[in-house]
């Protein structure tokens, strides 16, 4: 008898120090999903927004929506880029024919380049080693290599070189020429051009499809938005997008589009499958450039001659709120923190 209760007595306290052990197992695992929860909802984003005659570019932190550190670059401050890593930003200056490189990181300055007239836009190849900015006023593309931060090589390309995009490969750069209506093929490489494809008057933004087979370009001049397959150039679609289309940006998942449309103050989204306006909303003065969230629920559009940011649901297009900003904004763009 002595032996069974000696079994069922170190039974029992086994049982016990296993439920304190699940307990304390439990408690931690709560905690830890917890933490991981807190942790995810306070993570937020960047976005950086260029003014013009502000002649800086400002970091609005995506949880607060406040203005958190504004930076002097160069005059005509116009459009932002980030490296693939989201490390760098480059900042074309349009008064000061400069670019402006700066750690996103610890918001310095490391550079500020001279190029050529007006430099607008600038492309960053998928490596993140070059970038190349478009000088619209002076119809020319410059090459910049990034390690050592000095511009390698200028060459023309056609009137009113506006803006770029690098092929997913790094091998190919596809330059808008607004002003001739077309689009120089470079091949990055030999740095010459390879051909040229269809485009269109005051194009002011390119982007591809997602297995690169397509661009979307906005044609502004004819009130439109554009098609074309990426390696003849060929017209696939035209969709009417009235009040001179000018921002143009993706859902990450490709299947909406979203164009700014800047003389009747407002933006579209555009259903890629029926290749449709599906949705309108008014949102101010001359909208501009827009950027997309990561996590595609956020869209942010600079509010040219109102000085404001918009905040904008990229679901159904709703207003969250108008953020103050400098001088002309135009230019934006959003990175992960």
């Amino acid at each position: 008898m002595c032996r069974d209760k000696k079994v069922h007595f170190i039974s029992r306290k086994s049982k016990i120090t296993f439920w304190k052990s699940r307990q304390s197992w439990v408690s931690v695992a709560s905690f830890t999903l917890l933490f991981l929860s807190v942790a995810v909802s306070s993570m937020a984003g960047e976005v950086w927004v260029a003014n013009m005659k502000g002649a800086n570019v400002q970091i609005i932190d995506t949880n607060s929506n406040k203005v958190v550190k504004t930076i002097s670059t160069g005059a005509g401050a116009h459009n932002v880029t980030f490296s693939p890593d989201g490390k760098l930003a480059y900042i074309a200056n349009l008064g000061t024919n400069s670019i402006t490189i700066i750690d996103s990181m610890s918001k310095e300055i490391l550079a500020d380049i001279v190029t050529d007239t007006k430099a607008h836009d600038v492309a960053i190849s998928p490596d993140g080693k070059l970038a190349v900015v478009c000088n619209v006023g002076a119809g020319n593309i410059t090459f910049i290599d990034v390690a050592s931060k000095k511009a390698i090589h200028t060459m023309a390309t056609d009137k009113k070189a506006i803006t770029a995009v690098f092929s997913y490969d790094g091998n190919t750069l596809y330059v808008v020429n607004a002003g001739a209506g077309n689009i120089s093929v470079v091949d990055v490489k030999s740095k010459k051009i390879t051909g040229t494809l269809q485009g269109a008057k005051g194009a002011m933004a390119i982007k591809p499809t997602a297995n690169w087979s397509q661009f979307w370009l906005t044609a502004p001049a004819d009130n439109k938005l554009l098609l074309l397959n990426s390696r003849t150039g060929a017209l696939e679609a035209s969709i009417d997008v009235p009040g001179e289309p000018h921002g143009l940006i993706h859902s990450p998942d490709g299947k909406t589009v979203y164009v700014g449309q800047r003389k009747l103050g407002q933006i579209s989204m555009i259903d890629t499958a029926s290749r449709k306006i599906t949705k309108t909303t008014s949102l101010g003065q001359r909208p501009d450039m827009i950027a997309i969230s990561s996590d595609g629920k956020t869209l942010y559009v600079a509010i040219r001659d109102e000085n404001k940011l918009a905040v904008v649901s990229a679901v159904d297009l709703s207003l969250t709120i108008k953020i103050d900003t400098d001088g002309e904004t135009h230019g934006v763009a959003y990175r992960d923190n």
